[in-house]
């Protein structure tokens, strides 16, 4: 075999290699997962500070139209006494501008944290591909659901599953 054929074939076996040998997303992982990110204050959210409690993300874009229903929806659960022990945080993955951000949560009158996500990088570590999406961890850190998109389904499931999760930790 040539020098060529040989490179070629070293290459080939590398790419496939190396392309296999990426950071996983947190859920695949099923480790703690951890993240600092500023809120809408300025303030910072330390994910690890949560421990011992369920924290719901909704990864969500200010062009989004589902995104901006989830966020409506979620207040509902968020002030509801059964969740009042759950940390709910709208993740927002483009606050380049900023007043629009402020603009959707004072519109939409959001009740709960509101997180901003410069250059989508913790959506990056967590793998989100599309918006909405929404994140259940739970009071160890662990990712117990990752579900992409919203209807009234969505709702019905992550209502349930954050329900048994509390419920589980009453006990």
């Amino acid at each position: 075999m040539n020098v060529k054929k040989c490179t070629v074939i070293i290459l080939i076996f590398s790419a496939l290699f190396l392309g296999g040998c990426r950071n996983k997303p947190a859920i695949e992982n099923n480790e703690p997962i951890d993240f600092r990110l500023d809120t809408l204050g300025r303030d910072r959210f330390y994910l690890n500070q949560h421990r011992g409690k369920n924290v719901l993300l909704v990864f969500w874009s200010t062009w989004c139209i589902p995104c901006k229903s989830q966020l409506v929806a979620l207040k509902s659960l968020a002030s509801s006494p059964e969740f009042k022990d759950v940390v709910f945080a709208a993740v927002c993955n483009d606050p380049e501008n900023l007043d629009d951000v402020k603009r959707i949560v004072k519109t939409l009158d959001i009740n709960y944290l509101v997180l901003l996500d410069n250059q989508a990088q913790v959506a990056e570590k967590l793998g989100v591909k599309a918006v909405p999406t929404t994140f259940i961890v739970n009071a160890d850190g662990k990712i117990t659901l990752k579900e992409e998109g919203y209807d009234a389904e969505t709702m019905k499931l992550i209502t349930k599953h954050i329900s048994n999760l509390v419920v589980s930790n009453k006990n």
